[in-house]
């Protein structure tokens, strides 16, 4: 298939039929060779990036189909943000429609487009558009925090999302990867301008793919040897395998609501060497009911809106709505309801979610507290950009 009419059909069913982009093109992508993969890709997350901003460059007077903005939008993308040459846009893009008419609006609307304008006001409409994020996100950012962390947030959402990696210490230390450019940032985690996917080191588990901030969060759990950690939503499994660092891998419990996920754990788990973890599929909900036994450290990285990981995900804006936030602040603190039941006194549960709606993270953890004498809050910590990472909130309790 002619790569623009594989992009162009991903972005129409992620826009307009509710289909996620990043999940289509997993499936889809093979029907290209590997060559033109890499455009595929660009060409869709920078489309998803920059939408409302693409189409308000056309300043066209009344209505177009759908299936025309789309096309538009791909050859200002590409034409201003891939830099392509003009005659390629002006020849590949009347391409992918039938109608004459179309072919020849197509071709004028393009032939006028001589330079890129940028709308960077600061009402908030004007920079839902600026940066292509719905307007009643924006509207909740601006409510929930500074004029300059809005700003930071905004821009980062519309960053290209740096590939990170986590090092397996049970297999690899730094030295073992000497042979590639690779960026240390901390002791966990590291960066490389090279592709690291395809390398035999990778294949044989020295280190896995994981967000920079994600990685940290297992220092909150306080872990020593002999802890039993409970992880309640623990798949893909990356912020379980961290703890495994210094816990040992039976006292380590990895429960995850959906088979196929708890599969996908155990798959990557043998990849890394880590054996003898204790497997669960429960809802996490009813895990206090189902289980006899209670833990040292528990984790629960709760399901979310996911608000804080828009750079790495450009077409959730497009997907989650307003009203879908009510039924995730109730889901969130019935599992931190279960969670407390299931720590053990003297224990440490942490909190935490890849969102940056502070009624799942901040206010939600000050209900729970006003629920819950016996639990008192020892850290918590919003993640904005750091280290070029998503965007994370953490939440550090102790029972007392």
């Amino acid at each position: 298939m002619n790569q623009r009419l594989l992009a162009f059909s991903i972005l129409y069913e992620c826009l307009f039929k509710g289909q996620y982009a990043n999940l289509d093109m997993r499936k889809r992508l093979n029907e290209l060779p590997s060559v033109q993969r890499a455009f595929v890709t660009e060409l869709v997350n920078g489309v998803l990036r920059h939408y409302f901003e693409l189409l308000k460059q056309l300043k066209i007077e009344g209505k177009i189909s759908d299936k025309l903005k789309i096309i538009l939008a791909m050859a200002i993308y590409e034409r201003f943000y891939m830099q392509q040459k003009d005659y390629v846009i002006y020849n590949e893009y009347p391409k992918l429609v039938n109608k004459n008419g179309e072919k020849a609006f197509i071709s004028a609307i393009l032939h006028k487009l001589e330079a890129y304008h940028s709308f960077d006001d600061k009402d908030v409409e004007s920079l839902s558009i600026h940066y292509s994020i719905p307007l009643w996100i924006v509207k909740l950012i601006k409510s929930q925090y500074s004029d300059d962390e809005l700003y930071r947030l905004l821009k980062s959402f519309n960053t290209i999302p740096q590939v990170f990696y986590r090092l397996n210490k049970k297999k690899a230390n730094y030295h073992d990867l000497n042979k590639y450019d690779i960026d240390i940032i901390n002791d966990d985690s590291f960066s490389c301008k090279q592709n690291l996917i395809n390398t035999n080191e990778f294949k044989n588990g020295y280190f896995y793919v994981q967000d920079v901030n994600s990685a940290k969060l297992y220092h909150y759990l306080d872990l020593n040897k002999d802890n039993t950690l409970l992880d309640i939503c623990s798949a893909p499994g990356g912020k379980l395998f961290n703890c495994l660092d210094i816990i040992e891998a039976n006292n380590a419990y990895a429960n995850d609501l959906y088979a196929h996920r708890v599969e996908l754990i155990k798959k990557m788990a043998d990849k890394l060497a880590f054996e003898d973890i204790n497997y669960f599929n429960y809802d996490g909900r009813y895990l206090a009911k189902l289980m006899d036994k209670k833990f040292d450290r528990i984790l629960l990285d709760a399901p979310c809106s996911g608000l804080g990981i828009l750079k790495r995900k450009p077409d959730l804006r497009y997907h989650i709505k307003s009203e879908d936030l009510d039924d995730l602040e109730k889901l969130q603190a019935e599992l931190l309801e279960s969670s407390s039941i299931l720590l053990n006194e003297g224990g440490i549960m942490v909190y935490s979610t890849c969102t940056i709606n502070k009624k799942e993270n901040s206010k939600q953890i000050l209900k729970f507290l006003n629920r819950h004498e016996e639990f008192s809050l020892l850290e918590e910590k919003t993640f904005i950009d750091e280290d070029g990472g998503d965007a994370f909130y953490v939440a550090k309790l102790a029972k007392s």
